[in-house]
């Protein structure tokens, strides 16, 4: 399945999961240390910022944290999930080079890759703190699995992942990926 698809199926899946969304939830624990769901959504709608503004050639690190939920979570969401998916229906963006926030220049492949798999990983942190069943397609989970094995993770407290978590061998593709992620396929919102 082409890269740019698979994003745009992990947006619509995160877009459908957030929008019961009301702002009484916002200051609910997520599975995302010291997050509240305000904090994550925000974090999702500044990366859509970031990276449509990446690979249109933009170079200001203050978009990939300017994000804002204004007027409300869902539109705003909405509004930068439509901001990344036309940024990336650009011709040649998989060939191109992307600067993204600390993590430098690099192919405008491999940063549609990180926005598939950030997408896809707080798709499952929205869904938990809301008290949702999480259920993404197989082949978009594991998709977003074989990706991040390819990438060096650096993992701990502070850092994009955890540490990874231990499954069985005949744990599910979605619990595998959460697991390698370091997130506790059986968290609950407390």
């Amino acid at each position: 399945m082409q890269l740019i698809e698979l994003d745009r199926r992990a947006l619509d899946a995160a877009r459908w999961i957030l929008s019961p969304v009301t702002a009484a939830d916002l200051d609910r624990p997520t599975p995302c240390a010291d997050w509240a769901l305000r904090e994550l959504l925000v974090h999702l709608v500044s990366e859509n910022q970031g990276f449509a503004s990446a690979v249109q050639g933009g170079t200001d690190r203050a978009v990939w944290t300017g994000g804002t939920l204004d007027p409300d979570p869902i539109q705003a969401f909405a509004a930068s999930a439509a901001l990344v998916t036309e940024a990336f229906a650009a011709d040649d963006v998989l060939g191109r080079t992307v600067e993204v926030r600390e993590f430098g220049v690099l192919p405008g492949k491999v940063a549609v890759m990180m926005h598939v798999i950030d997408t896809v990983a707080h798709s499952w942190d929205v869904a938990s703190t809301l008290g949702q069943v999480w259920e993404l397609d197989d082949d978009l989970v594991g998709a977003a699995l074989e990706m991040l094995l390819k990438f060096p993770l650096t993992r701990g407290p502070g850092q994009a992942f955890g540490e990874e978590i231990a499954v069985s061998g005949e744990a599910s593709v979605a619990d595998r990926f959460l697991a390698f992620t370091g997130r506790d396929p059986r968290w609950e919102r407390r």
